[in-house]
């Protein structure tokens, strides 16, 4: 009976503390060891080269008639030579007024170019078409709704001068919108750290999905439940290129998601990035790019899937608490503590308190990985996507 009692206490425990300890390791333990990374292995940028090569702009819509008009002048008003930048516009099976208006413009300047997927495949199956009939040596991805700042694509260009450099992410800013301000705060400053420290060893995960580009002859076609602008500049890195962050490149979007939307864009994505993370850690190991393994497991899956070191936090400690353990029973109230306010703050979407905010921000993430995980195991996953609808945009 005692030894019984000592292996469920001592699995309680593990469950309690490994889950705390995962979750500890993803969000302060990486950053930590990617700045001591850094001091020893800084990615210098040599780009010195004074020519503009030839960009092709590349942009998947489904149903953007309230925006596609203002992301078409906004790229042809661009502080880059005109006969070398160009516009392609994939229309994912819209049913709205977006092909009249691309059509429009098509019809006045060779600059602007409408292609059409099969139907309604998704964003990277619309991606694939766009690149195949891109001339551009530099391909710049972009979303319908993204508003580039007048010299954002030059400075995004600009480090490819340097051979070395793959891609390059530009930064998105976000403007206030109506709703909760789910995507700003302390959580998205503490992302942007991370991605500056990332981008400093030359590998940043991941792009900035409204403004990133990349050399065409790295451009590798992705399949349609792939999270693009993971997965692109991944198979960069994987090529033996860096891949950077150019903060001065900008890109101006309107945050104007509650916390429903925010839970409901990151389930989709999340369901869709665990299997193509899964499925690149061979990849990565094969091709010997350790140090982006590393980096793929810490930042990227271990967040993919942190609902359930969360759920092991929340068993464990209801577990040991039940078992008279006292550190144990502690622990279980700090973390109904933190879900209680999490709650408070979904609830009071408006309220101007940081730790509520907060709170519910990482409750809302840890629920979307958990229904994330269920989706994908239920293979319920989708390639195709919805775009957030901006208030005063048509919508």
């Amino acid at each position: 009976m005692w030894q019984a009692e000592s292996h469920a206490s001592g699995l309680a425990q593990l469950l309690a503390w490994g889950g705390l300890g995962v979750l500890v390791y993803a969000y302060c333990g990486y950053p930590a060891l990617l700045f001591l990374v850094a001091r020893l292995r800084r990615f210098q940028v040599s780009a010195t080269g004074l020519d503009l090569p030839t960009v092709t702009m590349v942009v998947a819509a489904w149903n953007e008639e309230a925006v596609i008009a203002e992301k078409i002048e906004n790229t042809l008003t661009q502080d880059y030579r005109s006969e070398r930048l160009s516009l392609i516009v994939v229309s994912d099976g819209s049913t709205d007024g977006t092909d009249p208006i691309v059509e429009r413009y098509a019809a006045e300047t060779p600059r602007v170019r409408l292609l059409h997927t099969a139907g309604r495949e998704g964003k990277s199956v619309a991606l694939n078409i766009g690149v195949a009939a891109a001339s551009g040596d530099i391909l710049v991805m972009t979303d319908a709704n993204a508003i580039f700042a007048p010299d954002a694509v030059r400075r995004l260009v600009h480090p490819l001068a340097d051979p070395a450099v793959g891609a390059v992410s530009g930064q998105l800013s976000y403007r206030r919108g109506e709703g909760t301000e789910a995507t700003e705060g302390a959580y998205w400053r503490y992302e942007q750290v991370v991605k500056r420290l990332e981008s400093s060893i030359g590998s940043l995960l991941g792009a900035n999905g409204s403004i990133y580009a990349l050399r065409r002859s790295l451009y590798r076609p992705v399949f349609p439940r792939d999270v693009n602008d993971f997965r692109i500049p991944y198979e960069v890195l994987l090529q033996g290129k860096g891949v950077i962050l150019e903060p001065s490149a900008v890109s101006l979007e309107t945050a104007a998601l509650d916390l429903w939307g925010e839970y409901a864009r990151k389930t989709r994505i999340m369901s869709r990035a665990i299997p193509t993370m899964l499925g690149l850690i061979p990849r990565t190991l094969a091709s010997g790019h350790l140090l982006i393994l590393w980096q793929l497991i810490s930042h990227k899956l271990l967040r993919e899937v942190q609902g359930v070191f969360f759920l092991a936090m929340l068993v464990g400690a209801a577990w040991g608490a039940v078992s008279r353990d006292v550190a144990l029973l502690a622990f279980l109230g700090a973390q109904l503590s933190l879900y209680g306010l999490g709650i408070l703050g979904w609830v009071l979407p408006h309220a101007r308190l940081r730790p509520l905010r907060l709170a519910a921000h990482f409750d809302m993430i840890a629920l979307a990985s958990m229904a994330a995980l269920g989706r994908w195991i239920g293979g319920r996953v989708r390639p195709t996507w919805e775009p957030a609808r901006m208030p005063g945009r048509g919508t």
